[in-house]
């Protein structure tokens, strides 16, 4: 596994403070993989922007006048909203867990089921287009 324990020179304080605190969660011996490096780097944009966002309604208030005078709420705090559910599906994405952890600490029974799984996968036809790792 490859990965960087530098954010990306592109993030605010906000998407750098996060990018710390992810990594700094990492035991030493352990990182994230490129997809994971990838998810990380794309959750600390959204907190960067939901910074940005929250700034603009503590400027205009969390309620705006709409375009025909009636009181509405200020559009930040609805994608403010749509961030913060795609920095919990990005940060969900991020495997914090040791594998080898989380196979020991499996069930029997989790066990049994997905190392038939395995089998199964295995014996799939590679002409139906899955591949079976050989």
């Amino acid at each position: 596994m490859s990965s960087s324990s530098t954010p990306p020179p592109d993030l605010g304080p906000a998407g750098r403070a996060l990018w710390t605190a992810i990594k700094a969660d990492l035991a030493d011996d352990w990182c994230l993989d490129a997809r994971e490096d990838h998810d990380l780097a794309g959750a600390c944009r959204c907190a960067d922007e939901l910074q940005a966002l929250r700034e603009v309604v503590d400027r205009d208030g969390v309620c705006v006048t709409g375009s025909r005078g009636q009181v509405v709420t200020h559009p930040a705090l609805v994608e403010s909203r749509q961030l913060r559910l795609t920095q919990l599906r990005l940060l969900g994405a991020i495997e914090m867990t040791d594998p080898a952890e989380a196979k020991r600490a499996a069930t029997p029974a989790q066990r049994q089921a997905r190392a038939a799984a395995n089998v199964r996968w295995q014996r799939r036809p590679a002409s139906k287009g899955y591949t079976n790792g050989t």
